[in-house]
């Protein structure tokens, strides 16, 4: 299955998800589409701007912050798939 979710993320929010073992495979693609956010993947840190887009599996800690003083505007794009898939 798949999802696609339209984000209004405040100035200066931060959000972060744990992520541990998982029965199925889960990707998110992240595309900014007004502002800037940052995205840190593990120990790995990504500052997308308007335009860019991010594909990750959500298979490690991830934190998304707003560091800008507007709302950043992103889509995210969620697909699942089963372990029997892999």
């Amino acid at each position: 299955p798949m999802q696609i979710v339209e984000v209004c993320f405040p100035p200066g929010g931060r959000v972060a998800f744990e992520t541990g073992g998982r029965d199925v495979r889960v990707h998110q693609q992240v595309w900014v589409l007004e502002g800037a956010i940052d995205v840190t993947l593990g120990a790995e840190r990504h500052r997308l701007r308007e335009g860019d887009c991010l594909a990750m599996q959500l298979d490690r800690p991830t934190m998304f912050h707003n560091p800008t003083r507007k709302p950043t505007r992103y889509a995210v794009v969620i697909a699942s798939e089963t372990s029997s898939r892999r």
